[in-house]
């Protein structure tokens, strides 16, 4: 190795870029195979966006059924063997997370009615979710924003706890901005900011980086996604960094166009957007009080996908060559007055404290701010929207005799989710696709090893969590916590067994 010298300021074997669920899990596996770790984030506080999950983390009773789910629901993008370890990951993870659980007598759930790949795929029976449901003395960080919901929350707990028993070194406000190589293209460490200055950190071993997604990078989305604006919601240090780093050493790019995320709410007087209400596996016998229609007030698609938080931002994005543009972008929620009563339109979640809003329950306070807009006919929401009054009464008729119909042939919404819109007032409120993370980043093998464009792996690299995720067709809901755990366990040990460049 040609003789490389730096002023280091810190050094580790294993240094993790990003302090979320990822990064932590990469730095407890490296520390138990023999490692020493230090990690370094980029924001004031941990968390990335794993402290905002709410829903549980998928596991599966059997990796023939995993698999076989996986190479379907993936649809080609994902290797063989990167599927088999996935799979075998979901296996061992409830007994990892319990282990990790000894450190604060966490109490873990298992829904075994959760076993729903979510989507209609072989092997789908496979799976089922567990959670963390208590943690003794621990009522949430300050820091996030769940609402009443804490599954993601504690689940960190339990890896901060593990970090923290560890003695494992902890740098926050300290952001890296790229990686360190020696003169034959080996990572040999990170350039930080550490204090207010540039400095270099030393990683005798390996680099993983495990830096979050891209979901507050404008560029990045305009360059990769169709659809746009696309609003982003829940952490705003998710800026693509790791991307870029890997992007400059020679990384490939693989699922930049995949990310996980709905339909929401954007409005111009604050910063941050509002995922709708129903998260994770929709509620078959759930009302929902509202339908989608687009520029034209023409519905267009099944309001509540399969996964709620997934796929449903997809139909938002049809261009029509014609227009030409997005004529579904923004989109428009409709209800009724009887609908407004039915519960919040929205749910905000956020790491940011400026970014944090408690949602009414009766979505009155919304109503009074504007951004919901209330109008006494139907007439009078069409003249307001510059609609075709007759387009939207036939919208709502056609809506409303599905609902006494009890059922939905133009778009195969659930029956029990279905309610009429026909007591005035009406209510109105532009819809945007919304993403609550992103799937892309440099691709990796299964061994969690950053690879270039011929598949060759970036030596001392690795990658884990979010930042080039496993998922790049379609999400396994809960499947992002999973990753958590499995990309984690994966990068931190092959790291750890490298010998030390020096």
């Amino acid at each position: 190795m040609a003789k490389t010298k730096f002023d280091w300021t810190l050094e580790a074997d294993v240094v993790v870029v990003g302090g979320g669920g990822a990064g932590l899990v990469a730095a407890i596996n490296a520390h138990d195979h023999g490692a020493t770790a230090l990690i370094l984030e980029k924001m004031p506080t941990l968390g990335g966006i794993t402290i905002l999950a709410g829903g549980g983390i998928k596991a599966a009773t059997d990796v023939g059924k995993a698999i076989q789910y996986l190479t379907v629901s993936q649809g080609g993008r994902v290797g063989d063997k990167l599927i088999a370890t996935f799979a075998e990951g979901l296996v061992a993870l409830p007994d990892y997370v319990r282990e990790l659980a000894r450190i604060n007598g966490a109490e873990i759930s298992i829904r075994n009615e959760s076993h729903a790949g979510v989507y209609p795929f072989p092997g789908a029976d496979g799976f089922y979710s567990i959670s963390i449901s208590a943690i003794p003395g621990f009522s949430g960080y300050d820091w996030a924003y769940t609402g009443k919901n804490l599954n993601g929350q504690r689940f960190f707990k339990i890896l901060l706890d593990n970090v923290e028993r560890r003695e494992i070194p902890v740098h926050t406000q300290a952001p890296v901005s790229s990686l360190i190589t020696d003169g034959r293209g080996e990572i040999i460490g990170v350039w930080a900011e550490l204090s207010g200055e540039r400095r270099a950190v030393k990683a005798r071993k390996a680099v993983i980086l495990a830096s979050g997604g891209f979901e507050f990078n404008e560029k990045l989305k305009r360059e990769y996604f169709e659809a746009m604006p696309v609003y982003a919601m829940g952490n705003p240090g998710n800026t693509g960094d790791g991307i870029l780093m890997a992007q400059k050493v020679g990384a490939a790019l693989w699922h930049m166009w995949h990310y996980h995320g709905s339909y929401g709410f954007k409005f111009d007087d604050y910063d941050t957007a509002f995922r709708i209400a129903p998260g994770g596996a929709r509620n078959p016998d759930r009302p929902i009080s509202w339908i989608i229609v687009d520029k034209q007030g023409k519905r267009f698609m099944n309001e509540l996908h399969p996964a709620v938080q997934d796929t449903a931002a997809r139909p938002l994005g049809y261009y029509d060559p014609d227009i030409p543009g997005f004529p579904r972008i923004p989109a428009y929620l409709i209800f009724d007055e009887e609908g407004r009563k039915l519960g919040r339109i929205a749910s905000p979640v956020t790491v940011h404290p400026e970014h944090r809003y408690v949602w009414s329950e009766d979505n009155l306070a919304e109503v009074e701010r504007g951004w919901i807009r209330r109008f006494a006919t139907v007439e009078d929401l069409a003249a307001a929207q510059g609609w075709d009054p007759d387009v939207v009464s036939a919208t709502l008729a056609r809506w409303n005799e599905i609902a006494a119909s009890g059922s939905d042939p133009d778009f195969r919404r659930p029956a029990g989710t279905i309610v009429p819109i026909a007591t005035p007032p009406y209510y109105v409120v532009p819809v945007w696709p919304l993403l609550t993370n992103t799937q892309g980043g440099p691709e990796h093998d299964e061994q969690q090893r950053v690879v270039d464009p011929y598949g060759i792996p970036i030596p001392r690299l690795y990658a884990a969590g979010e930042l080039g995720s496993f998922f790049g067709h379609l999400y396994l809901l809960g499947g992002n916590l999973s990753e958590v755990v499995i990309s984690g366990r994966v990068a931190g040990a092959a790291a750890a067994a490298l010998e030390p460049w020096r």
